[in-house]
């Protein structure tokens, strides 16, 4: 579990004197929220229905939001009342600018937790006193946040300036629209660079329109509305909230004042979602690849049905895993006649809004997967199409008491038969020397593997060099198309692994992503997956880079207090204009440049996905490149590696 910033505030502090701040009496600190977006929404509620609201709120999961105001002289929550009267999630104020702590946020905040209940910090932003990375570190500095799976990611509130009527400006902080975005924006950066997750956005519809002018740009954000008509007046940009605040009046058992009341879209699958879970830092086991489920030949199930539409298939490996395995990594393929996707996740846990694979009606496609594991170690497979039938091949596993560290390279082509060797025929095999690029004691090693050119339908298997042959596949060819697949294979003899070629001819291209050593490199820690980018709701800035093409860059949320090196995503294109390549290298540069590697290769109109394990720049960064034309991006993280425990 890892921890963020944590400053101990004792209740001592409630009793000082005001806070004055360039020259402002700073009175509102106590205040969940300002008195100006409480009467705004007040004068909402009374041009539609005041009695609707709460019952609009009902059939939804309910939560409080709390600050100072909320312990009238002193006085305690009673947490373990709260969640005992339904109550399922808190929002605490933590900050306030960059000068005001609240001195219970610690105490309620480890109250609610113990009572069972999600907790989340808020900021209360003050724009015109300081910059958004200033406040954003002075917020993240105090707030404990925790990848626990019991508290959701940070939120910003920006809203109605509480002191317009002292500091000389207005309820937009004397900003334009545009400094307003840019503050926000620099804001939120700094918490995602620090925490590692996406934070929340509470605001309202109106404040948002007035000051912002309405920007779309923090879509991806989840978004805490205030709004307390029957129904919620969303702020344009998102379609829909994640949660909603409905009330600033609700009578809460265990609470001596008036409470804000909230609902949670979605029930306890959202309060899930958000609520992002980190395992524990792990090494990783290599080992031979295994088949551990064939829908099509019942392993590992008890039929040889194909999965329909929204159907799912559990996979139990506690029996293959140890106890202490965070994380899977296995090779999955889907054959199915309908178009379609295949979610992998562990049992017991809500389906994340991610795919792992993408694939077209009549296909056959791998893809490696690196999946998070609960203490049962087990796992769901879904699938969005009727007819499809599920492949799984064990690849090995990550666990706190294994030794071998990943060390990411630069991706470095080290076989191209197009240019040595020849294509390798049908039921041929290929030796690919790797003593050159992994050194002395290297247990496994990342590669993109891609077939070129394949004379009929084929697969073809990486194993250890020196080992028998598994009955397994690492890549799936249809035709000639290029097509890529990650994978992470054990070393054989002389630090080489074997390529299979099945059916006819096909050329092969081999790129090295890194290699795991013991005692040497960093540690995996998986996570809830996240969607990090997809551009098809948005106008992403694409930056062109020497030697051609264009490359975007992308923060993939790695804890930078934590010594990130590394990351693991899933990366879908999706529709590109023309045939191209993708490849995702570490962003150490101001300016993209083509690059000799490829992680997905893409024809016209389709959509793939691929597995992706990167080194990260400055920022755990990295550079999202596309060779031709133009090509939506979907990138979902699967967890980074770190450098220290």
């Amino acid at each position: 579990m890892l921890v963020v910033g944590a400053v101990p505030v004792t209740a001592a502090a409630a009793d000082e004197g005001p806070i004055v701040v360039n020259g402002v009496v700073r009175d509102n600190v106590d205040n969940t929220h300002s008195p100006q977006l409480d009467a705004a929404q007040e004068q909402e509620r009374a041009r539609g229905s005041a009695e609707e609201a709460p019952r609009a709120a009902t059939p939804h999961v309910r939560g409080i939001d709390v600050a100072s105001h909320q312990h009238p002289k002193g006085a305690a929550i009673n947490w373990r009342g709260v969640a005992g009267a339904g109550y399922r999630f808190a929002a605490v104020k933590a900050s306030e600018g960059n000068y005001y702590t609240n001195p219970y946020y610690t105490g309620d905040r480890s109250s609610a937790r113990t009572a069972g209940m999600y907790t989340y910090a808020y900021h209360f932003a003050i724009p015109n006193v300081s910059s958004g990375r200033t406040q954003a570190g002075y917020f993240v500095d105090r707030v404990g946040y925790q990848q626990d799976g019991r508290t959701l990611p940070p939120a910003l509130d920006i809203e109605w300036n509480p002191y317009a009527d002292r500091d000389g400006t207005n309820a937009c902080y004397g900003l334009s629209k545009s400094q307003m975005v840019a503050w926000i924006r620099d804001f939120l950066a700094e918490v995602r660079r620090r925490t590692g997750v996406q934070p929340i956005i509470y605001t309202a519809a109106y404040w948002w329109r007035d000051c912002t002018g309405g920007t779309s740009a923090f879509s991806g954000n989840p978004l805490w509305v205030a709004s307390y008509a029957a129904k919620p007046r969303m702020p344009s940009g998102w379609p829909t909230y994640a949660i909603w605040q409905h009330t600033s009046s609700a009578t809460v058992p265990g609470i001596s004042a008036l409470t804000d009341g909230n609902i949670v879209r979605g029930g306890e699958n959202t309060l899930r979602a958000l609520a992002v879970r980190s395992s524990a830092s792990a090494g990783y086991t290599a080992v031979d690849p295994v088949r551990v489920l064939d829908t099509r030949n019942a392993v590992g199930v008890g039929s040889r049905t194909p999965l329909g539409a929204g159907g799912t298939v559990l996979l139990d490996l506690s029996r293959r895993l140890p106890r202490t395995a965070t994380a899977a990594v296995l090779n999955v393929t889907g054959m199915t006649s309908r178009a379609g996707y295949l979610t992998v996740w562990p049992n017991g846990t809500p389906r994340p809004p991610v795919s792992n694979l993408n694939l077209a009606a009549g296909e056959t496609r791998p893809n490696l997967v690196t999946v998070q594991l609960t203490g049962e170690r087990k796992l769901r497979l879904f699938s969005s199409a009727s007819g499809t039938h599920v492949l799984a091949d064990l690849a090995g596993w990550y666990a706190t008491d294994a030794t071998p560290l990943f060390t990411a390279h630069t991706p470095r082509r080290v076989l191209d038969t197009r240019r040595t060797g020849g294509a390798v025929g049908p039921g041929a095999s290929r030796r690919v020397d790797l003593s050159s690029v992994v050194p002395t004691g290297a247990t496994a090693v990342t590669l993109t593997v891609t077939g070129v050119g394949a004379a009929r339908p084929t697969f073809v298997t990486a194993w250890p060099t020196g080992r028998p042959r598994p009955r397994v596949s690492t890549l799936n060819l249809a035709d000639g198309r290029a097509t890529p697949n990650l994978v992470t294979v054990r070393l054989g003899a002389g630090r080489s692994v074997n390529l299979y070629n099945h059916a006819g001819s096909v050329h092969l291209l081999v790129d090295v992503a890194g290699y795991y050593r013991p005692g040497s490199g960093a540690r995996f820690v998986a996570t809830t997956p996240r969607r990090l980018i997809d551009t098809r709701g948005g106008r992403p800035t694409w930056v062109p880079a020497s030697g051609g093409g264009q490359a975007l860059a992308l923060n993939t949320l790695g804890q930078a207090a934590f010594g990130v090196t590394g990351t693991v995503l899933n990366l879908t294109g999706v529709s590109p204009s023309t045939g191209t390549f993708m490849t995702v290298y570490a962003r150490t540069s101001a300016t993209p440049a083509r690059p000799r590697s490829s992680n997905l290769n893409l024809v016209t109109r389709q959509t793939a996905s691929t597995l992706v394990s990167t080194a990260v720049g400055p920022g755990s960064t990295v550079w999202v490149y596309s060779n031709a034309g133009t090509v939506h991006l979907i990138a979902d993280v699967a967890g980074y590696f770190v450098s220290r425990r």
